[in-house]
C-alpha cells in the first residue's frame, strides 16, 4: 500500500466530515491508499459518524485506542498503518486539494528524502471560507540534516505540526515514536525536532494543511492551565536531553539545549509560591539533570532565586548569567 492517512479523533463529532472531505479532495485515486480514523475514547457521536464513513467508503477504517492521549492514539494509527508513507491530519483541521498527491510524488522521485514537508495556515477559518491568496512558490528546499532540527530547536514559532509532514513508515522504526509520557504540547515538538536532528527531509513551498483555531481544542486547553515554564521541562529532559546523550550533536544544538534547560529551571522557581516548595522542585530539577554538569554559578543563583523568587532577580540570571555561562561550557 502506497499511504496510509491517520487521524486521530477524541470528541470530533463537529469536524469529522468536514476533514474526510478535504481528503477525499487530493485526487489520490491513483494510488492505493488507507484512512485510520482512530478515536480516542469520544463520548459524542464520533464513532457513529466515522461508522456511516466507513459503510461509504471502503478504505475508511475506525480503530479504537483506549489509552488517553494524542500521541497514544498517533502511536496506535502508526502501528495499524500499511502504507509505505505515512500522513498524519488532525480530525480539526483540513488538507489544501492536491497537496497529498504531489508530496507522495517527491518521495517517490528522491529515494534518500525520508520526509517531506510543507506550510501550516493558522486560521479561525474553514478551507470553504478562506480567500486571501497564498504566498507558495511550490520549489523543492534540501537540506542537510541537521540543519531543520537546530532551525526548529532555536525557534520554536518555525515548527509546523504533523499536519504538514508525510513520512515513510520506516522513519517511525528509526527515529521512534511519540513519546507518550510528555504533556499534549510537547509531543510533536519532541518528535520533529529528532526528526529534524537525524533525518534527511526537504522542505516543498507549499501549503499543504489548515490549522483550526478554536476555543475547544486541546492545546488551547492545556495552555490555559499550565504555565510554559513547566510545560516545556519534561520535552527537554526526557527527549532533547536524551538525544545529547545518546548521540553525537553538534555544539549549537548542546548550547540550545543547556540554555533552555538553565531558563526552564529559573522560570519554574519564580512561578512557584512556598519557600518549602521551590526547595523541593529546585532538589526534582538537579535530579533531572543528573548525567550532566551544572556549573556552580548555576546552582548558587537557583538557591537564591529559591529565597528570593523576584522576577527582577529572574531577568538577571536569565538575561546575563546563563548565556555568559553556557558560552563558557560550549568553549
Amino acid at each position: 500500500m502506497k499511504l496510509s492517512i491517520i487521524v486521530p479523533v477524541y470528541n470530533g463529532e463537529k469536524f469529522i466530515n468536514r476533514c474526510y472531505n478535504s481528503l477525499m479532495n487530493q485526487q489520490l485515486d491513483d494510488f492505493d491508499y488507507e484512512i485510520l480514523f482512530v478515536d480516542n475514547n469520544s463520548i459524542d457521536n464520533s464513532i457513529k459518524i466515522i461508522k456511516q464513513l466507513a459503510t461509504l467508503n471502503a478504505k475508511v477504517k475506525l480503530i479504537s485506542q483506549p489509552r488517553q492521549g494524542e500521541a497514544q492514539a498517533r502511536n496506535k494509527g502508526i502501528e495499524t498503518a500499511k502504507g509505505d508513507y505515512l500522513y498524519q491530519l488532525d480530525v480539526d483541521d483540513e488538507v489544501f486539494p492536491n497537496v497529498l498527491k504531489h508530496m507522495i510524488k517527491v518521495m517517490d522521485a528522491h529515494k534518500d528524502v525520508e520526509a517531506v514537508f510543507g506550510k501550516m495556515l493558522k486560521t479561525d477559518k474553514t478551507l470553504a471560507t478562506f480567500s486571501e491568496e497564498l504566498e507558495e512558490t511550490h520549489k523543492l528546499i534540501f537540506e542537510q540534516k541537521p540543519f531543520w532540527g537546530l532551525k526548529w530547536f532555536s525557534n520554536l514559532g518555525t515548527v509546523v505540526g504533523e499536519g504538514a509532514f508525510m513520512h515513510r513508515k520506516s522513519v517511525f522504526a528509526k527515529v521512534g515514536t511519540y513519546t507518550e509520557q510528555l504533556p499534549i504540547i510537547g509531543t510533536d515538538l519532541a518528535f520533529d525536532i529528532k526528526l529534524g536532528m537525524t533525518c534527511n527531509i526537504v522542505f516543498m513551498d507549499t501549503y499543504i494543511y489548515l490549522y483550526f483555531k478554536h476555543e475547544i481544542s486541546l492545546i488551547q486547553g492545556v495552555k490555559k492551565k499550565m504555565p510554559r515554564a513547566f510545560m516545556v521541562w519534561p520535552r527537554l529532559v526526557k527527549e532533547h536531553l536524551s538525544l545529547y546523550l545518546e548521540n553525537d550533536t553538534p555544539s549549537k544544538f548542546k548550547s540550545l539545549l543547556f540554555s533552555q534547560l538553565f531558563q526552564s529551571m529559573g522560570r519554574q522557581l519564580v512561578f512557584t509560591d512556598g519557600f518549602a516548595k521551590r526547595k523541593r522542585l529546585k532538589g526534582q530539577l538537579m535530579s533531572d539533570l543528573r548525567d550532566i554538569h551544572i556549573p556552580f554559578s548555576i546552582r548558587f543563583y537557583l538557591t537564591i532565586l529559591v529565597i528570593l523568587p523576584l522576577e527582577m532577580l529572574r531577568k538577571i540570571y536569565g538575561y546575563y548569567l546563563v548565556p555568559y555561562t553556557v558560552k563558557k561550557l560550549i568553549k
